[in-house]
């Protein structure tokens, strides 16, 4: 599995990838500092994660759009599934490696909490739910993207869906209402991934909400095994 990281993370940082990802969220992120923090006075660093999850929407699926589709594309699947790892540690590997560049955003948004404990008194335990919300919803994002790219060889097709179906997830999490239907309202609450990230939003780590994100990271890990599966048995 280590290999595959290492491959991984080289890949990224040798390609402007792993570069525009961490830049976007990093100026987005300062942006938002600025406007809302210093220049309003504000010392709720929660106004920050309230808009980066849109943010999402786009960058996610370009962090995994290449990580199985490209695999595909260039037919370097094949010396791939036929390695002796299983494929398990392969999904994992790429998980890992995505979740990587996405913290390294993470650990330079910690500047902003410090920053404002310069100048005003912070809850630093709505600071610490913040960031613990904010990378297990961008960690079952992640799956979701990789599960997506295994569905395609074309990275751009990757891309377009994900970012589809991580949109709809915000159109479920805050445009649909309960329905007052067991079943219904199961389904939305399933499927309303960030929906879930309100509970850490005002300061709180429930551990529901936490088992939950992680459902969704095996849950998806779990189907891109075995879509990948599925290929190397048939070839």
């Amino acid at each position: 599995m280590k290999a595959i990281i290492k491959k991984e993370l080289r890949l990224y940082f040798s390609t402007p990838i792993g570069f525009v990802f961490i830049s976007v969220f990093v100026c987005v992120s300062a942006l938002l500092f600025t406007v809302y923090n210093l220049i309003n006075a504000n010392a709720s660093i929660s106004v920050i994660f309230s808009y980066l999850p849109v943010v999402f929407v786009i960058m996610i699926p370009i962090l995994t759009m290449r990580l199985m589709s490209e695999e595909r594309s260039l037919k370097t699947d094949q010396l791939l599934l036929t390695a002796p790892i299983s494929v398990t540690a392969i999904i994992c590997g790429k998980l890992f490696a995505a979740l990587a560049v996405f913290s390294i955003s993470i650990v330079a948004m910690i500047m902003y909490p410090v920053i404002l404990s310069l100048y005003a008194g912070i809850e630093w335990g709505v600071v610490v739910s913040n960031y613990v919300g904010f990378f297990l919803m961008g960690a079952a994002f992640i799956s979701i993207g990789i599960f997506v790219s295994s569905l395609t060889e074309n990275q751009l097709v990757s891309a377009i869906i994900s970012i589809a179906v991580l949109f709809l997830t915000f159109i479920i999490s805050y445009a649909i209402d309960p329905t007052g239907i067991k079943i219904i309202d199961i389904l939305i609450n399933a499927f309303s991934v960030p929906g879930h990230f309100d509970t850490f939003f005002i300061g709180l780590i429930d551990i529901a909400e936490v088992v939950y994100y992680l459902s969704i990271v095996v849950i998806f890990t779990i189907l891109t095994v075995m879509r990948t599966e599925r290929r190397r048995i048939s070839k």
